[in-house]
């Protein structure tokens, strides 16, 4: 069912250019979707059907998945991603959270705003 999903973000997203890309993986739970004005409704609405998940075009990841920050900083806001499961060449752009991230160790992100 993932790879059914995985296939329809590949067919249905564009490319992205980084001028840094980052490498992170998924935390566990990790809400990601197709655009970016979904992924409040998605991480926050507490909504834990995958149908209707994948009605807002947002998906459910297990953790570790590779991952590449295409923009955001400061761990805050919306990130942009290349999301690249296990059988997608090249991956796919994915927009999530923050926290929907960790560091590929395992360490989670910290957020700059809770620094200050």
């Amino acid at each position: 069912m993932l790879r059914t999903f995985t296939l329809i973000f590949v067919l249905a997203a564009g490319s992205a250019m980084a001028a840094e890309p980052q490498g992170l993986v998924t935390a566990p739970d990790a809400v990601l979707c197709l655009t970016s004005h979904n992924v409040d409704t998605a991480s926050f609405g507490r909504i834990t059907s995958q149908e209707r998940l994948r009605g807002l075009g947002c998906m459910r990841s297990p953790a570790g998945v590779p991952a590449t920050l295409l923009s955001g900083s400061d761990g805050v806001g919306v990130w942009s991603v290349r999301f690249r499961p296990e059988g997608i060449s090249g991956g796919i752009t994915l927009w999530g959270r923050p926290s929907a991230f960790t560091l590929p160790d395992g360490t989670p992100l910290k957020s700059l705003r809770a620094e200050n």
